[in-house]
């Protein structure tokens, strides 16, 4: 999809392999900025090169135009196929040096945060070859600059990023959905990262990893709210589910996801880890 004459969003189909019998539909957005060079922002799920090449040949482009790969955050759907682009382009890859051991390390990414079918999602470890900071701003292509804002929350090096002449703004998985998986590290810097997001002015679009492009002031607004009222709400049911002990059991998650009617199978690791940063 073409947002800008340089900033174009792909779409990554993809499903979470719960058993053979049950897999979860999902999708990702990469963001492609077409200049002298090409950057990419994210490479969804492994094997997602070849959807990434296919719309750039569309463009009149070529792959080998890859210069720079921007990663958002380490989880799976946006490294899945980094080190593949990698190792074809030989381009550089950038990202928030916290996400470092993961990018880096998959195998201590899945012990640490075990998603369920894991290497159906990404790939290989790719090495990192650059670090962004919190407030840096990158001049991409002349007439377009990036400012990265770091986002903790749903991960620790979260990164958002504002093109400044477009007045765009890519939040990845900085905003939750309403009913969708509790899926993040640390429930207040969260909130606090939605605060943040709130306070940008002057915003024309804003782009997540997991809706249509936004363009409408209202729609943004709401998003985000809901995104507020359903942390709250799960805050609330976490805290009337889960004594305050380290007990190592998915009963009191199980509970929660219950309280909140979420499907059953939502009640694993990963959540539980979400729900457990509610009550530090």
């Amino acid at each position: 999809m073409k947002l800008t004459e340089k900033i174009h969003l792909v779409q990554i189909d993809f499903e979470i392999t719960l058993s053979p019998e049950k897999k979860i539909p999902r999708f990702v957005n990469v963001i492609l900025i077409f200049g002298k060079k090409i950057t990419l922002i994210d490479t969804g799920v492994k094997g997602s090169e070849q959807v990434i090449f296919d719309y750039i040949e569309k463009q009149n482009r070529h792959y080998s135009e890859i210069d720079t790969v921007i990663i958002s955050h380490a989880h799976p759907d946006h490294i899945g196929s980094a080190a593949t682009i990698k190792k074809m382009t030989n381009c550089k890859v950038l990202a928030h040096e916290l996400e470092k051991d993961w990018i880096e390390n998959i195998d201590l990414q899945n012990k640490q945060r075990p998603v369920p079918g894991f290497y159906n999602l990404v790939e290989k470890s790719v090495n990192i070859d650059g670090f962004i900071s919190d407030n840096q701003t990158m001049c991409i292509e002349d007439g377009l600059t990036v400012t990265f804002i770091k986002a903790s929350g749903h991960s620790k090096g979260s990164l958002n990023m504002i093109f400044e002449e477009d007045k765009i703004l890519f939040t990845a998985d900085s905003i939750p959905l309403k009913n969708d998986i509790p899926n993040y590290d640390n429930y207040l810097e969260l909130m606090d990262s939605l605060e943040a997001i709130k306070k940008y002015t002057g915003l024309k679009t804003l782009l997540t990893s997991w809706t249509p492009p936004m363009a409408n002031k209202n729609e943004i607004k709401k998003l985000i709210r809901e995104g507020e009222e359903y942390m709250k709400l799960i805050d609330s049911v976490v805290k009337d589910s889960y004594p305050h002990t380290n007990e190592n059991t998915l009963d009191f998650c199980k509970i929660a996801v219950a309280k909140l009617g979420l499907p059953p199978f939502l009640a694993n690791p990963i959540v539980d880890k979400a729900f457990k940063s509610h009550l530090n």
